[in-house]
């Protein structure tokens, strides 16, 4: 009785985890990522977006919108920017068990303070089985600034002229040290010389 127990534990303890295994196999699954590993600001580039159907039924895709890291609104222009929304009725039809559905968007990264150095990209996908969301990561490079001859020149200038500047500084304070320990010849007293023999009387 009871190894007819354990066998019957045993048989529905592997089912469940064949189920399991099953379960999270089938998934609408969001793959996210740029063109580039990096950006300039300026610098055009472009988010691809795949979908991956492992349902067992076709997934209908009705819309997708992106949030790029300059999202802002812009109130001289009255309107949101930074965000991109493709639509469709439905816009594609992902077939069962290994469907997949492909999208490419060009973006351009401003060149003013909305785009930050290091952020990411939000992507929400309206389908037939509920919201999918994902993300792509995004980073952009600092400014380089250049540094116009111009004003290398005279940068150079100025820094040779501060240390001529400063070698004669040095040089008299140097000079009056040394002056100061040495006591002139002048001031150096001498000893008196004796003074000469008197004559002495004749007898």
């Amino acid at each position: 009785m009871r190894k007819k127990i354990i066998g019957m534990s045993v048989v529905i303890a592997l089912m469940a985890i064949l189920c399991a295994q099953s379960v999270t196999a089938q998934n609408l699954t969001v793959n996210t990522w740029t063109d580039k590993l990096q950006y300039h600001p300026g610098e055009k580039g472009k988010l691809k977006i795949s979908i991956l159907n492992e349902l067992d039924e076709p997934v209908e895709i009705y819309n997708i919108t992106i949030e790029f890291p300059w999202f802002r609104y812009d109130a001289e222009k009255g309107e949101w920017i930074g965000n991109e929304t493709i639509e469709g009725e439905p816009l594609a039809l992902i077939e069962s068990d290994g469907g997949d559905h492909y999208e490419e968007v060009p973006f351009t990264v401003p060149t003013d303070g909305r785009a930050v150095m290091g952020s990411t990209i939000d992507i929400d996908i309206v389908t037939s089985k509920g919201i999918r969301s994902g993300d792509a990561s995004l980073l952009i490079s600092a400014p380089n600034w250049p540094v116009s001859l111009v004003a290398f020149d005279t940068w150079m200038t100025s820094l040779i002229v501060a240390v001529v500047v400063c070698t004669i500084i040095l040089a008299i304070v140097v000079l009056f040290a040394t002056r100061r320990t040495q006591a002139p010849r002048a001031l150096v007293p001498r000893a008196t010389a004796p003074p000469p023999p008197t004559p002495k009387a004749k007898a």
